[in-house]
């Protein structure tokens, strides 16, 4: 997904030229740009984290490894899902010339401030938090406490794990190839179909909040430099 606000970054920037020292305005212009475009790229990474689940499998050098590789990958989706929020509260401090570092920018900084209250993006940025925060507390669990934990995976971990030890004759105990391969497939794909409503539901939200956005990039802009 691409933005037009991107129209309007390229129009000023544009304008700069080389070996010239930047004025407040086009640090303003360079500032905008770059924090927008950390959010497309932390949107990227959800969809590669995405296509990391789907092909974990291919990814393990050694069969019995195979969950462990769709559980890592898992995790990185459930991380980098939250990490989609942090840049759109460091893009709102460029946009609404807060003028925080990286590091001061927290949600209760930037929702709190008058600036951004006045541009009318609380409700859009509360939005996107609350999709952000889907997976919460699976994400806390995982930060906190080591690791994913999901019923059918660990399934899949005990019967991998079983037929490594039992040099791959693992009908003795009542499980095929099969089953463990159709149940891998299973997790695979139930876990992409929830990400996909979500990964859908946060560019969604976050086309509407940079539609709003332009509005005030150019609005500033306009108000303050010309």
């Amino acid at each position: 997904m691409k933005h037009s606000i991107f129209k309007s970054f390229l129009r000023d920037l544009e304008t700069h030229k080389k070996d010239q020292d930047l004025s407040t305005e086009q640090q303003y212009h360079i500032t905008c740009w770059k924090t927008c475009q950390a959010v497309f790229t932390a949107l990227d990474k959800l969809e590669i984290a995405k296509e990391c689940i789907k092909h974990a499998y291919k990814y393990a050098p050694k069969e019995h490894l195979v969950p462990d590789y769709i559980e890592y990958h898992i995790e990185n989706y459930l991380i980098r899902s939250r990490s989609v929020y942090d840049r759109v509260l460091i893009f709102t401090n460029s946009l609404c010339d807060i003028g925080k570092s990286k590091e001061q920018v927290k949600h209760k900084l930037i929702i709190g401030h008058p600036k951004v209250k006045s541009c009318g993006l609380v409700k859009l940025i509360e939005a996107i938090n609350e999709e952000c925060n889907t997976y919460r507390e699976v994400r806390n669990g995982v930060v906190h406490h080591d690791k994913y934990q999901n019923n059918e995976l660990a399934w899949v971990h005990a019967a991998v794990k079983a037929k490594y030890i039992l040099d791959g004759e693992i009908e003795k105990i009542g499980i095929t190839t099969e089953n463990i391969n159709a149940n891998i497939m299973n997790i695979i794909s139930l876990h992409v179909s929830d990400f996909d409503k979500n990964t859908m539901m946060i560019n969604q939200l976050i086309s509407v909040f940079l539609d709003s956005a332009n509005s005030i990039y150019d609005s500033h802009i306009e108000q303050k430099y010309k």
